[in-house]
């Protein structure tokens, strides 16, 4: 284009397009505007469906895991590493000391398994709102909450042969990649959704 046609380009378009420009400049603005407040809906959505109720009982059994291991933790150092008599007097209570105390710490370990299967239902119900980076973790997730469903036995002890177990590969309650990935995603899409 010349100097001279561009110059008459300007001219129809500052007598003619000025309101066609202003009319463009809008629409693109307007159709802009949209997109981001369809983004922040659809985050809205995702944090309403799935990563908060995730959070929400991920969190729980992170503490759960905690209040297993301080049991443990207070098993060990009253019971293994103290010597206690022989005589059958207090041998008989301390069974059932360990006894009541190892209960107790194990059914911490089966209020994950119930938030685990309420963590099933929530991707069931909330697939749609799965971030594709974090299919793989939660696929993983439901192999292992498959796992234990199937592979313990009634007393809560692995059924399946010791050698087929190494084979296949351990079973996690909750893998500590998975509690990390959901409160990581929970909290940046919270800030997002604020900013």
């Amino acid at each position: 284009m010349t100097e001279t046609q561009i110059t008459i380009l300007s001219l129809i378009l500052s007598f003619f397009g000025g309101g066609i420009v202003s009319s463009i400049v809008t629409a693109l603005w307007n159709n802009r505007r949209d997109k981001i407040k369809d983004e922040k809906q659809f985050l809205k959505e995702q944090i309403h469906n799935l990563y908060g109720p995730l959070y929400y009982y991920i969190s729980q059994s992170e503490k759960l895991f905690e209040l297993n291991k301080r049991f443990y933790d207070a098993y060990n150092k009253e019971y293994v590493e103290k010597n206690y008599s022989h005589d059958e007097y207090t041998q008989k209570m301390l069974e059932k000391e360990t006894s009541e105390t190892i209960s107790i710490a194990n059914e911490y370990i089966h209020k994950v398994e119930e938030n685990n299967r309420k963590i099933v239902e929530i991707l069931d119900k909330g697939y749609a709102y799965i971030d594709p980076d974090d299919i793989d973790l939660f696929q993983l997730f439901y192999e292992h909450h498959i796992r234990l469903e199937i592979e313990k036995g009634e007393d809560g002890r692995i059924k399946t042969p010791f050698e087929v177990y190494q084979i296949v590969g351990d079973i996690s309650f909750l893998r500590p990649e998975i509690i990390n990935r959901v409160k990581e995603k929970f909290l940046k899409k919270k800030k997002e959704i604020n900013s």
